[in-house]
């Protein structure tokens, strides 16, 4: 089987393997940039922080509304 390839037929079917290989392993990079840029926009809509939540965002807000309606509630 190998005894019919060429060194150079060899060499040219690595090189097209590689450079698919390439365009597979750059496609998951532009994919995995692409999550986490997505993962930071909803870190930053929820106010998470490495430190916990800030007071901004979904879940700030969320908590002051709750905290409003407990309020209102109460009167």
């Amino acid at each position: 089987m190998f005894e019919s390839v060429t060194q150079s037929e060899l060499r040219s079917q690595m090189e097209q393997h590689l450079l698919m290989l390439e365009e597979v392993l750059g496609g998951m990079d532009i994919f995995v940039r692409r999550l986490e840029l997505r993962i930071t926009r909803i870190e930053e809509g929820l106010g998470l922080e490495p430190e916990g939540i800030c007071a901004s965002g979904w879940v700030a807000d969320l908590q002051r509304l709750k905290a409003d309606v407990a309020r209102l509630r109460g009167q």
